[in-house]
């Protein structure tokens, strides 16, 4: 297994984790789009020196390449809202089989 950055600290996470025996791997706050507000953070932009989720367009790409890298993960979206369709949604509660 090779280590996939993936463009975003959400994709190198999930590889981190493959890389490192995970064989589930349940997504949290991965919602990939702006807020209907046009917000990108929840908390609201950061000040103009620290930059900004401009490359979000680019990341559904980037987890289409990964997803050919996680073959050996099961993958779950339980995101609350996300524009990320690549992987199986399911509520928190349900993916941890709770």
């Amino acid at each position: 297994m090779t280590f996939y950055q993936g463009g975003n600290s959400g994709a190198g996470a999930m590889s981190l984790a493959e890389v490192n025996g995970a064989r589930r791997i349940i997504l949290l706050g991965y919602d990939c789009g702006y807020a209907a507000d046009g917000k990108r953070h929840w908390h609201g932009d950061h000040p103009k020196d620290l930059g900004n989720a401009v490359s979000m367009p680019k990341w559904y790409a980037q987890f289409e390449e990964m997803a050919g890298h996680l073959g050996h993960c099961e993958i779950i979206n339980a995101s609350r809202r996300t524009a990320l369709s690549l992987w199986p949604r399911k509520a928190l509660e349900d993916a941890l089989d709770v």
